[in-house]
């Protein structure tokens, strides 16, 4: 692991332990009598990406549940991994590896389904100068997130070379360079660089080599006090999703709206099909993948990867990261 992640770790370790009792027990707000009160914490500001949750709040999935679910919203600076060990949320989002680094670092939390079986992480191109795969970045200059453990992968594992630049927030280096590649997501960066006149194209990062889930994930201690209501949370998160990428997701989309107004429809309609088009949520049937699912195999396969790129810092296996018992049956 390098130094930068080795500090945050034990920053985010060392919050843990100072925060000892500070976690709140499930309970009944007031105003809503029997319903359980329960924080989610989500990685970015409201977007289609976080839509299964916000449809399946708009809908009444959680309240059928008896939950009363406040969705906490990210940005650049949410630390959510140490928001749910500490207990200032009881569930969050981020991405599996995330997840299982943490937990070789000592953070006591454990994923309990998987968001996405595919993780929206991509290369953004120009269709004058396409990648066709992975190995295509061979030799070039690549703007992405240092530390990104899908560039170790890159270097490690496929052994293929590149330069890399500090990632930037805008398309502007993009826009005027038709050779420059950077990092997106494929449900987001494609559209605006569209909407700016740009012909582009995306490569998924996820590959039969590397294959991160993101997931929903919990503290052990919450998990061991309160496993009914991850088991709830999980069931109308699951049924939020279904719905929000296969039936009508205006119900979302107007929660999504109200909270930002610089998400236009064309936008969210753009990254509800790009979703569904890279089978992010739902998986490929032909896999035996579904949403919400989480198994042990593909779990223990990023284990392993982990491990051979040197970023594990101690062994650990699929039962210290996640609990599979969770995903509730098709």
């Amino acid at each position: 692991m390098n130094s930068s992640l080795s500090r945050l770790f034990c920053l985010l370790l060392g919050l843990v332990l100072a925060a000892g009792c500070g976690r709140q027990p499930a309970s009944s707000p007031a105003g809503s009598p029997g319903l359980v009160k329960v924080r989610f914490q989500t990685d970015w500001f409201p977007q289609p990406e976080h839509g299964g949750y916000y449809q399946a709040l708009a809908k009444g999935y959680y309240a059928e549940e008896g939950l009363e679910v406040e969705i906490l919203p990210g940005g650049p600076n949410a630390q959510v991994m140490s928001s749910v060990a500490v207990g200032r949320a009881d569930l969050g989002m981020t991405n599996g590896d995330d997840v299982i680094v943490a937990v070789a670092r000592g953070l006591p939390i454990k994923m309990v389904a998987a968001e996405m079986q595919r993780d929206p992480q991509g290369i953004l191109f120009h269709e004058e100068h396409p990648l066709r795969s992975l190995r295509d970045l061979e030799g070039k200059t690549l703007m992405a997130g240092a530390g990104s453990t899908w560039l170790e992968v890159l270097s490690k594992k496929l052994g293929i070379k590149f330069n890399l630049m500090p990632l930037v927030g805008d398309l502007a280096r993009f826009m005027n360079d038709p050779t420059f590649v950077q990092q997106c997501f494929v449900t987001n960066e494609p559209y605006f660089a569209r909407q700016r006149g740009a012909q582009v194209g995306a490569l998924l990062i996820a590959s039969d080599e590397y294959e991160p889930y993101r997931v929903i994930f919990t503290g052990r201690d919450y998990l061991a006090k309160h496993p009914e209501v991850v088991r709830k949370f999980v069931r109308a998160s699951v049924r939020g999703w279904i719905d929000y990428l296969g039936g009508d997701p205006a119900a979302a989309n107007r929660l999504l709206a109200a909270k930002r107004s610089d998400l236009p429809a064309e936008f969210m309609t753009y990254s509800i099909k790009a979703m569904n088009d890279y089978r992010l949520v739902a998986g490929d049937p032909a896999k035996g993948e579904r949403v919400g699912l989480l198994t042990a195999a593909r779990i223990q396969k990023q284990i392993d990867l982990l491990r051979e790129i040197g970023v594990l810092d101690r062994h650990v296996g699929v039962a210290d990261v996640a609990a599979l018992e969770f995903v509730p049956a098709p």
